[in-house]
């Protein structure tokens, strides 16, 4: 799962722009015809949503830059739009949503009639939506991409548009039929030590690890092995626009095995604090499980693994897992399992009570699509990696931080 907002919108300019760049064919709005063909709606119509199956993702590798955020978004797209929607507007108050429901992981890009360019990635797990809240008449051509190359291979998605209020997401999936997530008493210990990161405009959770240290996922910092939403500012115990304690950012270290493009193991970052604050809140500990803790997790009697972070659909509000489901470690310093967790929730930490103490064995990063199976995949990072980062970094090796 990326570090991406709740579904807003974003105005857009391509960095590039598309491979060839978009070629014009005879239409108005100077896209090229649509391949996929296109719909002339007026508000309120029916039925809700108008619903159209394309196939996602071209040969065009492009990143799609937030003019107002600095956020981006990348993907692989057509040249031409997949679809065109011809918009007459009026004067009932409706927004207007677009969505996309798929098995891949695919990236929506609309370009609406005042030309600019508006883009998501994730919004329901790894399906993206886009909302207007108060929509331009005129054309809105649509491209459904995809976040891997396609090689050859073009992914069935369903491209909807509706104008209800909400759109309502299914989280069976992703919830693993249900939800089992609690809002959380942000101001106690220890979740008081989990706490907002804010990286301007985009956010992850976090965990102190130390005085002036917490623990997130790289790619809330990084993509495609560069530094692209730095972060600004911590807020311990954040809830509902109150906090514990903040603090300002003095640098930070993302896994130097994440920026060369080894994902797998390696979405971790460390984030230096101005402010000491786990002098005054405490901080959790990083820690392998023993393997008698690994068989009791596998066999269901092992400790309760916590969860705890900001999801999306929850903005602003801590919530978390109290015991979840173990599936057991992959390779690759993986972990597997099945707290109820969304975007928004990346970089959060999966842990256990130890004594008095509470000990991190897991950091919240992404869901892999499992359209086969029951449910998705979710993958946190396994802290093998990220103790032995955190040893070269005090023993000051060749790993060193990077800001």
């Amino acid at each position: 799962m990326r570090p991406l907002l709740a579904v807003t919108t974003l105005a857009l300019a391509a960095t590039p722009g598309l491979a060839d760049g978009h070629k014009p064919g005879d239409d108005d709005t100077g896209f090229g015809a649509p391949t996929y063909g296109e719909v002339s709606l007026v508000t309120n119509f029916q039925p809700d949503p108008h619903t159209v199956r394309v196939e996602a993702g071209g040969a065009n590798l492009a990143t799609y830059t937030d003019q107002l955020t600095g956020n981006r978004c990348a993907g692989y797209f057509a040249d031409a739009p997949d679809f065109r929607l011809n918009f007459t507007d009026g004067d009932l108050g409706y927004p207007l949503s677009f969505y996309v429901e798929s098995g891949a992981d695919t990236v929506l890009l609309v370009a609406t009639p005042d030309g600019q360019f508006h883009c998501n990635d994730d919004y329901t797990a790894l399906n993206p939506a886009l909302r207007f809240d108060t929509p331009r008449g005129g054309a809105y051509n649509i491209w459904v991409g995809t976040y891997s190359a396609p090689n050859g291979t073009f992914p069935a998605a369903d491209l909807s548009i509706t104008e209800y209020e909400d759109i309502a997401p299914n989280f069976d999936r992703a919830f693993f039929g249900n939800d089992d997530r609690v809002v959380i008493d942000a101001a106690t210990a220890p979740w008081n030590m989990i706490g907002f990161l804010d990286l301007s405009e985009a956010s992850c959770t976090a965990t102190l690890i130390g005085p002036a240290t917490v623990l997130t996922s790289a790619h809330c910092i990084a993509e495609n092995g560069q530094i692209v939403t730095p972060p600004v500012e911590f807020l311990a115990g954040f809830q509902n626009g109150n906090h514990v304690a903040r603090s300002g950012v003095a640098g930070y270290h993302v896994a130097q095995g994440y920026l060369d493009g080894e994902q797998e193991g390696t979405d971790y970052a460390f984030v230096y604090l101005t402010e000491p604050l786990g002098e005054r809140l405490g901080w959790m500990d990083v820690g392998l499980l023993t393997p008698a803790e690994i068989s009791a997790l596998q066999s269901g009697t092992g400790p309760d693994i916590l969860q705890a972070g900001y999801s999306y659909d929850q903005q602003g509000t801590l919530t978390g897992n109290l015991s979840c489901p173990f599936l057991g470690l992959a390779p690759e310093n993986v972990l597997v399992h099945q707290c109820d967790t969304l975007q928004g929730d990346s970089g959060s930490p999966l842990f256990i009570q130890d004594g008095n103490r509470f000990r991190i064995i897991g950091v919240e990063s992404r869901t892999d699509p499992q359209p086969e199976q029951d449910y998705d995949r979710n993958v946190a990072m396994y802290v093998d990696y990220v103790l032995r980062d955190l040893n070269a970094l005090d023993q000051g090796g060749a790993s060193q931080p990077n800001k």
